[in-house]
């Protein structure tokens, strides 16, 4: 699917709550998710973007976004922190496979102390890297019946 096409799509689908995509979506896609998908709010890609940029667009564009699901992409702290000022109204964030760090997480959950963010590390991965990250916001505080495998920050 080209951009143009899909900057069609999501251009005249004014009334877009949901999108999926697996491939193929390049920042300037995601510059066109974050300029015309104003009633976005479920989210979900995998294997997309070409930076930290793309994601960046869709934070700053979509304001209605409920929940954001993102899998094997190049997206990384710079990413998860341009999402502070949506997170509050969100319900979850999910990345996976994804070039976000542990100190990009701390500094999440410093900025947002009412936020949950646990990161699920991988048996034997890198201990610099968040290899999955659930971010969901709660009045509650941090969960007691988390398994050692997940880090509360």
């Amino acid at each position: 699917m080209s951009v143009p096409i899909f900057g069609a799509i999501v251009k005249t689908c004014t009334k877009l709550q949901r999108l999926s995509v697996s491939g193929l979506l390049t920042d300037l896609a995601f510059e066109y998710i974050g300029k015309y998908a104003k009633n976005l709010e479920t989210l979900s890609v995998a294997f997309v973007g070409d930076s930290d940029l793309g994601m960046e667009y869709v934070m700053r564009g979509c304001p209605k976004l409920k929940r954001v699901e993102i899998r094997d992409c190049p997206f990384g702290d710079s990413a998860l922190l341009s999402g502070l000022t949506q997170y509050e109204s969100m319900r979850s964030l999910w990345m996976s496979d994804c070039n976000v760090t542990m100190d990009g997480c701390k500094k999440l959950a410093e900025e947002m102390s009412r936020l949950n963010v646990e990161v699920i590390k991988d048996e034997g991965g890198d201990d610099r890297l968040a290899n999955k990250v659930y971010v969901y916001r709660t009045v509650a505080g941090p969960r007691m019946d988390a398994p050692p495998f997940v880090v509360t920050l």
